[in-house]
């Protein structure tokens, strides 16, 4: 994510709202899409029709992204058939919902029979409104006036965009998302129709990366995509007629859908007319789903490719127990969970040991997210937990955390929760093995020297990309944020934790193992060791 942090005016008006994300560092990951369609001829559809599932539907996934929401609607009765309403801001905020009458003036003004929706972090561009999503393309003919949002990160950006400029394109926000309209409209070009998997076929074998879309276009042709790799999730229901689709299962079970199906990777749905038809859009390959999606970033609610969020985390912890190396009792030892999204992990291990878990942290749901400040990640973080002395005072703590990725935050917090807390020592268990190298799949990281782990491994365990990270390193680690002692899970234990059928693909879990699924994560990995060969202990240099 190349977008500039904290900006004082969008703090002030914004920055208490943020919520649902532990003390993982500034992690983040780009954005949730949804889509629905209405039955045809649905009796007393609720007031605002597509708008209404949309707003529903993009509440439920407000954790996948804090800084613009918006939809579009398709309403053929309407001068504007599709129209596009977004903002800055938490999707409450853009709908205005907290007050009444301009959320009703907004929920009319949309209604529509079918729609699209989106809510962003950004992994590139800027934080207005202009690169707030969906982004809509107007036309003169139906076909090609269109509207799509996208949850994803294109790797091989730079070489597209060099090539569209090349043809006499011009980008204006500099985004991937940008890109993405210009090589759909370019698929569009001429008189003759195009038919939509074939324009979709021809992004599968010009894109490298991850890629989730929901599109929209005035002939009133819903679509919904995964990528033929299938790194971000992507479920869809279709009951009495009712058709949803969104980033996140929960959020088409909290619209009361029964039936949640996953979108293959390399296939699309369409809806028109109220018919719907599941096509391949992409040739079979390598599939490799992102283990984060268990580990952290999905809600744990939600289904992903069969396998339960909340059940994986909770094994997660239950592995971590099981290669625990101290001697624990319950009489000296407490585990806390760091809040919210390690909570499942804390539970399988407390269970697992015998020890009592405690809530030893507060959460204050009015402080921002710790990533959105940049620099103040460690003030914020300190503003943003309560230690609970009472649960913690003069314990040995066990604290568990989904993962560890840069360690800016944790030494301060650390600091807080000794100073505070009084504990006897603490320990930290982290259920995502140690993060070693960069994401080029929409994971805000990027390259090594922002990673804690390289900063405490040799040169030569950086570079032979070892699965394992040596006890020195982790000892480093420990020591520098401040712990009594530190142990992640390893490899083994997370993939038999997240227990993926044999038939839903592999695991992408290249920001363990340096192992990029496609072509061009391996060459921006490459450039990403160049980099840190030349400047290991440099400020770090974004190789997208």
């Amino acid at each position: 994510m190349i977008a500039a942090r904290g900006k004082v005016c969008f703090l002030i008006l914004f920055g208490l709202n943020f919520l649902l994300v532990g003390i993982m560092e500034g992690l983040g990951e780009e954005c949730g899409i949804a889509a629905v369609s209405l039955p045809k001829g649905m009796k007393d559809p609720p007031f605002g029709g597509a708008a209404h599932y949309l707003y529903k539907m993009l509440l439920q996934q407000q954790h996948r992204g804090q800084q613009s929401a918006g939809i579009t609607t398709y309403n053929k009765k309407r001068t504007q058939l599709i129209d596009t309403h977004k903002g800055i801001g938490m999707v409450n905020e853009v709908f205005r919902s907290h007050h009444l009458e301009k959320n009703k003036a907004i929920l009319s003004e949309y209604s529509g029979s079918r729609g699209i929706g989106h809510v962003r972090y950004a992994t590139s561009g800027r934080e207005d409104e202009s690169s707030a999503q969906p982004f809509e393309r107007h036309h003169g003919r139906l076909r090609k006036w269109f509207s799509f949002g996208y949850n994803g990160h294109i790797a091989n950006f730079s070489e597209l965009k060099k090539q569209l400029l090349g043809a006499g394109y011009y980008l204006v926000r500099d985004i991937d998302t940008e890109l993405v309209m210009h090589f759909i409209s370019k698929a569009m070009v001429g008189s003759q129709k195009t038919a939509i998997e074939d324009v979709f076929g021809n992004l599968s074998e010009t894109f490298d990366g991850a890629y989730c879309i929901s599109y929209i276009n005035a002939d009133g042709l819903l679509v919904v995509a995964r990528d033929p790799v299938g790194i971000r999730p992507l479920s869809y229901s279709n009951e009495d007629g009712l058709f949803m689709a969104a980033s996140e299962s929960c959020a088409l079970t909290s619209c009361e859908a029964e039936k949640v199906r996953n979108v293959a990777p390399g296939e699309m749905v369409l809806v028109q007319d109220g018919n719907l038809e599941v096509k391949r859009f992409a040739k079979k390959r390598n599939v490799s789903h992102c283990m984060f999606e268990w580990v952290y970033f999905s809600n744990p609610a939600s289904v992903i490719d069969k396998v339960s969020v909340y059940e994986a985390r909770w094994r997660l912890g239950e592995q971590l127990a099981r290669n625990e190396q101290l001697e624990l009792n319950g009489k000296d030892f407490v585990v806390v969970a760091v809040p919210d999204t390690a909570k499942p992990a804390a539970s399988g291990y407390a269970h697992e040991t015998g020890l009592p878990l405690m809530e030893g942290l507060i959460r204050n749901r009015y402080v921002g997210r710790t990533f959105i400040e940049g620099n103040n990640r460690a003030n914020i973080a300190r503003e943003k937990y309560n230690v609970n002395k009472a649960a913690i005072e003069g314990k040995k703590v066990i604290l568990v955390d989904d993962s560890l990725v840069r360690g800016t935050t944790g030494k301060s917090f650390i600091a807080m929760l000794r100073r505070v807390g009084k504990p006897k020592e603490v320990h930290m268990r982290v259920s995502c093995p140690p993060i070693k190298y960069p994401c080029f799949y929409g994971t805000d990281m990027s390259t090594l020297q922002e990673l804690a782990a390289p900063k405490h491994m040799d040169a030569e365990e950086v570079r032979t990309t070892r699965i394992d990270v040596s006890e020195k390193a982790i000892e480093g680690i420990g020591k520098e944020i401040g712990l009594d002692s530190l142990a992640y899970q390893n490899i083994a234990g997370l993939k038999k934790a997240i227990g993926l059928p044999e038939e839903s693909g592999g695991l992408c879990m290249a920001c363990l193992t340096g192992k990029y699924p496609t072509d061009c994560g391996k060459k921006l990995f490459c450039k990403a060791l160049d980099e840190f060969k030349k400047n290991p202990g440099k400020k770090h240099k974004r190789v997208i």
